[in-house]
């Protein structure tokens, strides 16, 4: 009988305490979710907000860049730290380090795109002075700024030079791509965003690889291999560049020039013409040399684009010059 007893006690303790841990697993379930999702809700909405905020710093960015006042640009420069500026003196690499920069940077008159400053990714050069989107673009940094990824063979500056600068590769936390509205130009900037404050660490002026061949106004002539130039120059023999005065005759066979002027041009026997190089996805050129005589020495050297164009490149004190199609 006392084991009977027993049972039923036992029975009904089961009975009564099993729901009451279902009853507290439930609700204790309950109040640890809840926070949960406030959190949540709570963090996402910080993270919008410190996007927009940070978009509305590297706008006000780009319009003290296009008011082409260098006390606007300067104030995002750290004097102590310094900032890093690659560019190239027509084929000459550049790397510098300044504290300002001054009115004789000639990039301080472009007009960057302002109406569309995003984090998002870049843009593509299609080529011909065409971007696949213009805008500002800004990304976070993955080691993208390295100073041992400019070109220093013109510089030749020492190891201490780079030490000493490395500290910036570190405090960059953002990187931005800057289009000028005549889509001739692409900035690179290489920035530190801590809370508020913007300092610009690093400016690259990138070089279009077509920039010396590229014109939207001129129609594209047959390019495929070395008998599509041929026939072209057959057909089309004068070639002038106004603005320097000079020209490319193939009919006199004379050639005017920065060091052969109207009086004395440069007289060639025959010409080659060398491989089919991309220079953008719409842009083609081949070297052409003009040699005086059949040793092939002293050849005067020019490239022709898939634009009808000759370019020569700047040498020195000589500018580029720009040799285009005089039309029958």
């Amino acid at each position: 009988m006392n084991r009977t007893k027993a049972y039923i006690f036992i029975i009904l303790g089961i009975v009564i305490i099993v729901p009451l841990i279902i009853y507290f697993y439930l609700n204790n379930k309950n109040i640890v979710e809840v926070p949960k999702v406030e959190k949540t809700e709570i963090s996402v909405t910080d993270s919008v907000k410190k996007e927009t905020d940070s978009i509305a710093i590297f706008k006000d960015f780009v319009k003290d860049f296009n008011s082409h006042q260098k006390k606007n640009i300067n104030k995002y420069i750290d004097a102590d730290l310094g900032m890093i500026m690659y560019y190239h003196d027509g084929p000459y690499p550049i790397i510098s380090a300044l504290e300002e920069i001054g009115y004789e940077i000639d990039w301080l008159n472009t007009d960057l795109f302002e109406n569309n400053v995003k984090f998002e990714d870049f843009p593509e050069y299609l080529g011909d002075f065409k971007f696949s989107k213009t805008g500002f673009f800004v990304q976070k940094n993955k080691n993208n700024f390295l100073l041992e990824n400019f070109d220093n063979s013109y510089n030749s500056h020492p190891p201490s030079f780079f030490n000493k600068y490395k500290k910036l590769e570190k405090l960059c936390n953002f990187w931005a791509i800057g289009i000028s509205k005549n889509q001739k130009k692409q900035f690179y900037f290489y920035f530190r965003l801590d809370q508020k404050k913007l300092t610009l660490l690093g400016l690259e002026v990138d070089r279009l690889n077509d920039i010396l061949f590229a014109d939207p106004e001129a129609s594209f002539i047959p390019f495929k291999n070395k008998n599509d130039i041929e026939n072209y120059l057959r057909d089309h023999q004068l070639f002038l560049d106004k603005e320097q005065n000079a020209s490319i005759d193939l009919t006199k066979k004379e050639i005017v020039y920065y060091d052969f002027p109207t009086n004395n041009p440069f007289i060639f026997d025959h010409y080659e013409i060398g491989e089919i190089e991309e220079n953008s996805s719409k842009i083609k050129s081949a070297e052409v040399i003009f040699y005086p005589n059949e040793s092939k020495e002293d050849g005067f050297i020019t490239f022709f684009s898939n634009k009808g164009r000759f370019v020569v490149y700047p040498m020195g004190v000589r500018p580029p010059y720009f040799y285009d199609v005089v039309k029958k």
